[in-house]
């Protein structure tokens, strides 16, 4: 099996997984096992952020040695039950969604003990209040169907249980894999592919592969994990907004357009010329993704850390953002795992003495 179809499957696999935002650790605990054998050390933290730690040429040979973070969100949008009624539940958003996009979804519900399939739906429009007749019906006359009766439902589900996305991966005829969850797994997946090929590379810094918790509701990982680290520099992998039906102009790339390069004035101009003047001299195909107000990723508090760490924000193009049918392009995944891969090789000892803030004009 060739690299690119590991990597597949392994996505593939962590698509297929709830963690929801704050209940992560049935995803964390896939990705542990992934990267346990391509670092030196896992650790999972007392608030559920995931490290994996690659030891650098300096820090084995007793020379004081420079961190590198690659941060990745492990969190995916879902819900809760809020309330019960009879044999219906009503839920709540975990993150954020359209509510158009869910009558006829499937969906698993995590009772205690017990995962209990069940299906979002609304009324029979013949049944809608006259209000709703030909739009959009909003979130709190949508409800979940699980087919138990109301006692039965009463014994096994209590408000406040998760709810996730129930659709499994699909391969598209093309390089492209369709799935709910792709924001942020395919950048896990990337970095996954980063760490397998350092490992055929005599790297000087340390590398701390993060994956951080609550991106999606609170940038709880983000905000904790460089505390713990503190890092020399950082970099953010996530998804961007790709090419498509209602979506295009400035804030958008192709599928299959290889990186979204970050910049502006959140993130450190000396980091973005770095990765920029890398894909040209590696051939790696990239897409330039200004950033004029905050980027809405771990990169945002990243960088805010203390006395502040030189962030820079990669991103993979992905269609139908926070719907249960998101599409990256596979060759995206490998070409961001890649530059990250040589980025790092290429980090010399005295690389943080280098960069200076210099706008760009």
């Amino acid at each position: 099996m060739d690299e690119k179809e590991k990597i597949k499957d392994f996505l593939k696999r962590i698509i297929s997984l709830p963690g929801i935002s704050g209940y992560e650790s049935a995803v964390s605990d896939v990705i542990a096992e992934e990267w346990q054998p391509l670092t030196d050390e896992v650790i999972v933290t007392p608030v559920g952020n995931l490290y994996g730690v690659k030891k650098g040429s300096d820090t084995k040979n007793n020379r004081p040695g420079k961190r590198v973070m690659m941060a990745v969100h492990m969190d995916a949008i879902g819900m809760t039950v809020a309330e019960i009624r009879g044999e219906m539940l009503y839920f709540a958003p975990i993150g954020g969604f359209d509510p158009r996009i869910l009558p006829g979804q499937a969906v698993t519900v995590h009772a205690a003990g017990e995962d209990l399939p069940g299906i979002i739906v609304q009324l029979a429009p013949h049944l809608l209040s006259e209000s709703f007749h030909g739009k959009p019906v909003p979130l709190d006359q949508l409800v979940i169907d699980t087919g138990l009766d109301s006692e039965t439902v009463s014994e096994k589900i209590r408000v406040g249980d998760i709810i996730s996305y129930a659709n499994l991966p699909q391969d598209l005829p093309s390089d492209c894999i369709a799935g709910h969850s792709l924001d942020n797994r395919a950048s896990v997946a990337a970095v996954t592919q980063c760490l397998r090929e350092l490992q055929r590379f005599n790297h000087a810094w340390d590398v701390y592969a993060v994956g951080t918790v609550q991106e999606e509701t609170n940038f709880f990982g983000g905000s904790t994990s460089p505390v713990d680290i503190k890092p020399d520099l950082a970099i953010a992998i996530d998804v961007t907004f790709a090419s498509g039906p209602g979506a295009s102009g400035w804030q958008t790339a192709p599928l299959e357009s290889g990186v979204a390069l970050g910049f502006g004035a959140n993130l450190h101009p000396a980091l973005f010329e770095e990765m920029k003047r890398l894909c040209e001299q590696l051939d790696i195909p990239f897409t330039l993704s200004p950033q004029p107000l905050m980027s809405g990723t771990d990169a945002d508090p990243i960088q805010i850390t203390q006395a502040g760490v030189p962030t820079i924000l990669l991103s993979i193009p992905l269609r139908y953002m926070h719907t249960p049918v998101e599409i990256i392009a596979l060759k995206d995944v490998m070409r961001t795992g890649h530059l990250l891969a040589e980025f790092i090789a290429r980090l010399e000892s005295d690389f943080t003495e280098k960069i200076i803030w210099e706008d760009a004009q």
